[in-house]
């Protein structure tokens, strides 16, 4: 099993809902939830802003809600959702548009986030971004009432450098309110080269962010604190020649290559496939992977996973590539 924060205990795999209610439809989307539960899975992870450049914003949200009311299992689940990046202007998402972190916006997005779920409370609560034009001690304030006034369980944020994770944790701290005990972060087997560590730069705000070593680090030293690992498999370019490693994302070099030939070299050792190994290994060193799956064999081939024993001198030869 996982844990959050060393508060929650959830599925050892996180069920992403981006695509639930657009490109992944109704039907198909209940089915997926509907296995992902039926396997043991409790983690389920969606924003304020998915899937906003296809749709109106909202819809995974919406789709949880019906889905859950249909199936009368809220209280088993363990809901994580987000704000920050939704935007202001319908029908254009760019991200000069994004809401960002204000006090203010925090409390309304919460509200919003509540009512497409249909719930009364949400269990994981997540800054989706870095917003640098707002006072970060003003952001901490916001979700720190949150889950003083009981509208949120955990707080956490994503896409944020370690220092600024760290910087707001003192903040919580000093405050005396609820810091962030969890940390959505773009993390793979694979290491980006050292420039991309630093995310994606748009209108000085970083989002995009690998955690790095640095942030692994920090992890080991805070063992309150959890990564939920996102976009782990590199949009199947593990096991799709046709997807290469993404190189603006900074994984086309000549370390990654060889760092992925003992990955495969790996699975093929162990009957398993590459994406397996991946996952198996973030799970290993106390992450949950957060993963998508648009069908039922993609969600199977995952779940599969959560049961993959990677032993010790293996995990050293896998850590060490």
């Amino acid at each position: 099993m996982g844990s959050l924060g060393n508060r929650r205990t959830v599925s050892p795999l996180c069920l992403g809902a981006m695509n639930f209610g657009t490109s992944t439809p109704a039907d198909t989307a209940f089915a997926i939830l509907d296995r992902f539960v039926a396997a043991g899975g409790t983690f389920i992870d969606t924003s304020n802003n998915y899937n906003q450049w296809v749709g109106h914003g909202g819809e995974s949200e919406e789709l949880l809600g019906q889905w859950m009311r249909s199936r009368g299992n809220r209280d088993s689940l363990v809901i994580a959702t987000k704000c920050g990046a939704r935007t202001t202007v319908p029908g254009d998402p760019g991200d000069a548009h994004w809401e960002g972190l204000s006090a203010s916006t925090v409390a309304s997005a919460v509200k919003g986030s509540l009512a497409r779920l249909g719930v009364d409370r949400i269990d994981l609560y997540y800054a989706h971004i870095d917003d640098r034009s707002t006072p970060l001690d003003e952001t901490v304030t916001a979700f720190g009432q949150l889950a003083t006034d009981g509208v949120v369980d955990l707080v956490g944020c994503s896409n944020t450098a370690t220092w600024r994770l760290d910087r707001a944790r003192q903040s919580a701290l000093a405050q005396g309110v609820t810091p962030y005990s969890v940390i959505q972060q773009h993390s793979s087997y694979l290491w980006p080269n050292p420039p991309a560590l630093q995310g994606v730069q748009r209108h000085g705000t970083p989002h995009f962010q690998h955690a790095g070593i640095e942030h692994w680090d920090y992890l080991s030293e805070n063992p309150d604190l959890t990564l939920v690992a996102y976009q782990s498999l590199l949009g199947g370019s593990y096991v799709r020649p046709d997807r290469p490693f993404w190189p603006q994302r900074g994984y086309a070099h000549p370390t990654a290559y060889a760092r992925y030939e003992t990955l495969r070299q790996t699975a093929q050792d162990l009957n398993a496939t590459p994406n397996q190994v991946v996952l198996a290994w973030l799970i290993h060193h106390g992450a949950v992977p957060l993963i998508g799956a648009s069908t039922i064999p993609q969600l199977e081939e995952a779940l599969a996973a959560a049961d993959l024993h990677l032993e010790a001198d293996l995990i050293t030869h896998l850590d060490n590539a």
